[in-house]
């Protein structure tokens, strides 16, 4: 039997439908970043984005170089798009290492329930109860400045989020008769996790994660802001709005391009993401 047409509607089709014109507008937004960030080392070579030349230091927005240069003479749109390269993959990286440890642990706390499964909790909720970017800080004081202490920085923040969400649901549906049934002709738990528990709240996971990117997004920058990113020359999106502080009065280009690239992209994120808890939802749709 098929489904009504208004439940086969992709995506893109439910937001035209809807008129959803906002998360139309910010899926664009996402896709353009994301192309962007791929595209990246094809439309700016490194050198250009961080190679000093004080002689085009502070060149207004023009034809020559469209959202002008920085202090030091470094193309501000170069930048920019590669700050998006830097950020997303930041971004997607610890929230991929996140969803995998997180989802695993929730899933087996939330189908096992046992002293265990209760001590892993309670090591959850103290996490969760210092700030993030806190814990963030903590981890890229030992692990230094780089790249990849700031995407496991976020994942290791991260995580608690995943495993608090995802083991209710999983102890909800552990005891549901589809998956009694299968027990019942000796079917392995971990087959039962992967096959019949996780596949029926894939629905949460898309959605948190968009929700996390956003997130991830945020603290990455702010911890860069602060000087715990990645180390300059690297453009990334933080450090640069923290490095044009003092020009904001003199030249309020310099710090507008990454600060309007952070928030739109977050605001993107957000925007999507409550769009896909409607779209998924289908008590949010029109009977």
């Amino acid at each position: 039997m098929k489904l009504p047409k208004k439940y086969r509607l992709g995506f893109v089709s439910f937001l035209i439908s809807n008129k959803r014109w906002f998360a139309f507008a910010s899926l664009i937004v996402i896709l353009v970043m994301v192309a962007a960030a791929i595209a990246a080392p094809l439309l700016f070579d490194w050198g250009s984005v961080t190679k000093i030349n004080l002689s085009t230091s502070l060149v207004e927005p023009g034809a020559s170089s469209w959202l002008g240069t920085d202090q030091l003479g470094r193309d501000l749109l170069g930048r920019v798009v590669w700050g998006a390269r830097i950020t997303l993959t930041v971004a997607v990286s610890s929230v991929s290492i996140a969803m995998v440890i997180g989802i695993a642990l929730g899933a087996a706390c939330g189908y096992y329930n046992g002293a265990i499964a209760g001590v892993v909790m309670r090591v959850m909720d103290s996490m969760i109860a210092f700030p993030r970017t806190l814990v963030a800080i903590l981890v890229i004081t030992v692990a230094g400045n780089s790249i990849v202490s700031l995407t496991l920085a976020i994942a290791i923040s991260t995580i608690p989020i995943y495993v608090r969400f995802f083991a209710g649901p999983v102890m909800a549906l552990r005891n549901r008769e589809f998956v009694l049934a299968s027990k019942s002709i000796g079917v392995s738990d971990l087959r039962l996790l992967l096959i019949h528990i996780l596949p029926n709240i894939g629905s949460l996971v898309i959605i948190q994660a968009t929700v996390s990117l956003a997130e991830a997004i945020l603290i990455g920058s702010g911890l860069s802001f602060l000087g715990l990113g990645p180390p300059p020359p690297t453009p990334e999106w933080g450090s640069m709005i923290a490095e044009s502080r003092p020009l904001l009065t003199t030249h309020p280009y310099v710090l507008i391009a990454p600060g309007f690239a952070l928030v739109l992209t977050i605001l993107s994120f957000n925007i999507v993401g409550d769009a896909l808890r409607d779209y998924i939802d289908p008590k949010s749709r029109n009977a």
